[in-house]
């Protein structure tokens, strides 16, 4: 039956761990049946953790048959594509109007979110290092360390590295899928039989997050907001069951970078070769984030010293400015935003119609703006402080909620380190108490930067695919495995 019209209920938002690699476990389809009748893989031999046979003498456990590498974004409250075809008329002499009408260059492909922030999960998911601090007794593989002594957090995270250095580095994107079910079914949950086809998809290709931003209020839930400029798009309707390499089943929409043709590599929505009784489009996965929301009771804004993880002994803060923002008499944050714009150029050469890559325009300025009711001025003098070379670190701590009125672990830590003071806005009328606005910004050069930038810590736990989730120039061609503990920038 046609659908009357689709709400949220209906939709689901999804990412893969790369763009033109393998979506499913064991990579692709021979296209042909074993002993007792499942489809033979070939490519990625992938592990999983929990549930798949364990490897006792490598602590490893062995591939799960068809399951996929796609994996849910949690908490999202809205999300948008839209796409534009660039094309060029072409005229001539003694004819008014245009003989045609010709596409010169990729299409412009765009998907922005939103979501409420929770534990770090769907940062790391879209591309951002963010270790968590989730232990091997919550079902991680034991950390380890490399030459250089950078620990890896068990999900190929490396600690003490920017956030966005993995994003600087990647040259692949990921693919976005947008699940429709029927009309008053939730996607959670739902399951589709072999050779039905309920679902509907929007798919989008290698996408590449030009845009992210960070807002945190009284009397709102934090959230993130994040903006994909992708090369290709394409609509299916989802047969699940198909997973042929002929061309019967679900394509991703991922264009090969080096001919600018589209991969032919399948996907599915499915949890392994167990599930008989249908194939789960979400699953649990969908609801398996623990923390449902993160209340702004819960939140704790620092301002710290450039060269210390605490403030100033004396609680004192100086920001080259008049506000007070620590210490005694400081002003009473009502918001704190982040914003990382991450503008890309596309590289084109002759004989691609897609671009060969997407690359950021370095280096990135993250801008840092901080609205308080004003309590207490500084005795200070603007002129004096031109030549200021001071720097600022600013940590917000996102913390779970005890259940019992007072904060309980931390969730989500977002350091910004290394920024200057830009300016100060103060407000009053009749009727309202006094507000500044305090703006900082900080710059980014290279993925190795430790001084500058955005950095995060997680405490998400291990979803199921997670082996396959590498950063940056970690990601192969075919999406293996996160195999090896390398450091941004070397």
């Amino acid at each position: 039956m046609a659908r009357n019209r689709v709400i949220y209920q209906s939709q689901a938002l999804f990412i893969a761990p790369t763009s033109t690699g393998y979506h499913m476990q064991t990579g692709n389809t021979t296209n042909s049946l074993d002993a007792v009748g499942n489809t033979n893989w070939t490519g990625v031999t992938g592990r999983s953790f929990p549930d798949g046979a364990v490897d006792a003498a490598n602590g490893l456990a062995l591939p799960v048959l068809n399951r996929t590498l796609i994996e849910p974004l949690h908490r999202v409250q809205s999300a948008n594509f839209n796409f534009t075809i660039n094309r060029q008329d072409v005229n001539e002499f003694g004819k008014l109007a245009r003989i045609d009408s010709i596409v010169m260059e990729s299409p412009t492909v765009g998907l922005d979110f939103n979501y409420y922030m929770t534990d770090g999960g769907n940062e790391r998911k879209i591309g951002f290092n963010v270790p968590t601090n989730m232990s091997g007794s919550n079902g991680f593989a034991p950390g380890r360390t490399n030459a250089t002594t950078y620990a890896w957090t068990g999900d190929g995270a490396i600690s003490g590295f920017s956030a966005l250095s993995g994003l600087i580095e990647d040259t692949q994107g990921n693919n976005y899928f947008i699940v429709t079910s029927k009309e008053g079914k939730d996607v959670q949950g739902d399951t589709v039989t072999n050779g039905s086809s309920d679902f509907d998809v929007i798919s989008i290709g290698n996408g590449f997050i030009s845009d992210y931003s960070i807002d945190a209020s009284v009397g709102a839930l934090p959230t993130a907001s994040v903006t994909v400029e992708a090369f290709n798009i394409r609509a299916d309707n989802y047969i699940s069951g198909q997973l042929s390499t002929e061309g019967t089943g679900n394509r991703i929409p991922g264009v090969n970078d080096t001919d600018g043709q589209q991969v032919e590599v399948n996907y599915e929505f499915r949890g392994g070769a167990l599930q008989t009784t249908g194939d789960f489009i979400a699953g649990s996965d969908i609801a398996d984030n623990t923390i449902t929301a993160l209340r702004p009771g819960d939140l704790l804004l620092e301002f710290l010293d450039a060269d210390a993880e605490s403030g100033p002994s004396d609680g004192s803060f100086n920001t080259d400015g008049f506000a007070v923002l620590s210490g005694d008499g400081k002003a009473h944050v009502q918001s704190f935003t982040v914003s990382v714009p991450m503008s890309r150029t596309i590289l084109q050469r002759l004989g691609n119609t897609f671009g060969y890559a997407r690359v950021i325009d370095l280096p990135l300025n993250i801008d840092v703006s901080v609205s308080a009711i004003l309590s207490e001025l500084r005795q200070n003098n603007l002129f004096e402080r031109l030549a200021s070379t001071d720097k600022h670190n600013f940590r917000l701590t996102m913390r779970r909620s005890a259940g019992t009125g007072k904060p309980g672990a931390d969730a989500l830590i977002i350091d910004v380190k290394g920024a200057r003071l830009e300016g100060e806005s103060y407000s009053n009328a009749i009727g309202d108490n006094e507000t500044v606005d305090v703006t900082f910004s900080t710059q980014v050069g290279g993925a190795n930067d430790q001084e500058n930038g955005i950095f995060m810590k997680g405490s998400y736990a291990q979803w199921t695919s997670i082996p396959y989730w590498n950063l940056g120039a970690q990601k192969s061609q075919k999406g293996g495995l996160a195999n090896e503990v390398l450091v941004p920038g070397a």
